[in-house]
């Protein structure tokens, strides 16, 4: 069992090789670009806005700047005015209000990536890179200070800046000068994916690992498995388990293939199977070292003297070498007890009787529910086992949020402990071990311990004893 260890180092998924960010993976995850309409509603709801915030300003001020500029301005009789302080509390007002709403959309978009035009038109601005939240400072404040600064040049200065700039993506994602210098990207959340919405964006991301891996499988080795005992790659078939959900290729006998016998050479006999009850073969010592022949009784005393003949023997292949006789029995021998021969070692290659027996497993859902593991064991919201699989233990897991499959995972005691295996579920499963979540691939068996937490969906189930 290989365990990967987290290092630290934070990988962004969705890069191309030269790390710049691919159109093709967050069009693969559901996220789609905001419509140029959309956008250009969403300036001028929030263009709105701050104009009806600022009109005390708007209405008081017009009539003192054009008296600055006809030259006409007299200061003593501008404070001299009756309603003075109704002009300063308008001007006070218009300020305080259009700061407070400029604050509130600078946060607004730095921590959710929306603002109040964006949140009305159903968009969503998202870094490009990580296709999470953008960063507050560069997503927010370089965003604002790069459009104010394009006040600069009245008129032609926004107009090129934030209304025609997203016309010259050659990406053709809509990313303006404003979203270049803020490294973010608008998403239409109504028509596509939520990139705020967790749960479905790990889906979306898991569901696009799941095809690359597919797609990237190699072939299936035919070679026979060097360690019979490993846990091997979990498949409910009967043609594969035996009638028996999560069994292994290993436990399966398999015949073994041997060589024509050469002279002199020791000949292993293939094991015999347990089903047939076949005497078992065992191996035969080489022709050089025979082995001490046992005593036989003398022949009785009505057989007259003479050459003892030999039985008829079947011919023996011809063989090169010289040959070795064979030491015959001694004419004259006293009976004695007969010697039993030594029980001969069973095979090595012989597959146990007892293959997970004994071995067991307490499992505490985070319900409280105690399951105790005598076989493979089913959990899901509906579990059932496939076509061919036998019967198994099935545990239903009731789950209001879906975030569980109807048949989610199998646990199985096995000869080396207890595994846990990933029923190609949706929200996949995980083994939470001191600390550290280690994801479990669909298909694969992975070990569990004593302490370990499996995860899967947003249920857990704790491994008391394995």
């Amino acid at each position: 069992m290989i365990w990967e260890i987290d290092d630290g180092a934070s990988v962004v998924e969705g890069l191309d090789a030269h790390g710049r960010p691919d159109p093709a993976y967050a069009a693969s995850l559901g996220l789609l670009p905001a419509r140029k309409g959309s956008r250009v509603l969403a300036s001028l709801l929030e263009a709105a806005v701050a104009v009806l915030l600022a009109l005390p300003a708007l209405i008081v001020l017009p009539p003192i700047l054009a008296d600055i500029a006809s030259g006409g301005f007299d200061v003593d009789a501008f404070f001299a005015r009756g309603d003075l302080v109704w002009v300063i509390v308008a001007l006070a007002v218009s300020q305080v209000l259009t700061l407070a709403y400029v604050i509130v959309q600078l946060v607004m978009h730095g921590r959710k990536g929306v603002t109040l035009g964006k949140a009305v038109c159903g968009i969503r601005s998202v870094n490009v890179r990580t296709l999470e939240r953008p960063k507050f400072w560069r997503g927010a404040v370089v965003r604002y200070l790069v459009a104010s600064a394009s006040l600069i040049v009245p008129v032609i200065g926004p107009v090129l800046v934030i209304a025609l700039s997203p016309l010259f993506d050659i990406e053709r994602r809509g990313r303006g000068w404003l979203d270049l210098a803020a490294g973010t990207w608008f998403v239409d959340v109504r028509r596509g994916l939520n990139p705020y919405d967790q749960k479905r964006m790990r889906i979306a991301r898991k569901s696009v690992k799941i095809s690359e891996h597919e797609a990237k499988a190699p072939l299936p080795s035919l070679a026979t498995p060097v360690d019979r005992d490993a846990p091997a790659e979990y498949v409910p078939s009967a043609r594969l388990s035996g009638g028996v959900i999560g069994a292994h290729r290993s436990q399966t006998p398999q015949p073994e293939k041997t060589d024509a016998a050469a002279p002199g050479s020791m000949v292993a006999a293939v094991p015999p199977s347990l089903a047939t009850g076949a005497p078992p073969a065992f191996p035969v010592a080489p022709a050089a070292a025979p082995a001490p022949a046992v005593p036989s009784p003398a022949p009785p005393a009505s057989v007259p003297a003479g050459p003892v003949v030999a039985p008829p023997q079947a011919p023996a292949a011809p063989a090169p070498g010289p040959a070795v006789a064979q030491p015959a029995p001694p004419a004259q021998a006293e009976p004695g007890p007969a010697v039993a021969a030594p029980a001969a070692p069973a095979p090595a290659s012989a597959p146990r009787a007892d293959v997970g027996e004994g071995i067991r497993a307490v499992l505490v859902l985070d319900s409280g529910a105690r399951v105790e593991v005598r076989g493979t064991t089913l959990f899901g919201r509906a579990p059932a086992a496939a076509a061919g699989e036998g019967e198994a233990q099935l545990i239903p897991v009731p789950d209001e949020t879906r975030s569980v499959s109807k048949t989610h995972v199998a646990v199985m005691p096995a000869r080396r402990g207890v595994f846990v295996v990933d029923r190609a579920s949706t929200n996949g499963s995980a083994i939470i071990r001191d600390g550290a979540e280690t994801p479990l691939v669909a298909g694969h068996p992975a070990e569990l311990r004593t302490g370990d937490t499996v995860r899967f969906g947003d249920r857990t189930m704790r491994v008391e004893h394995a």
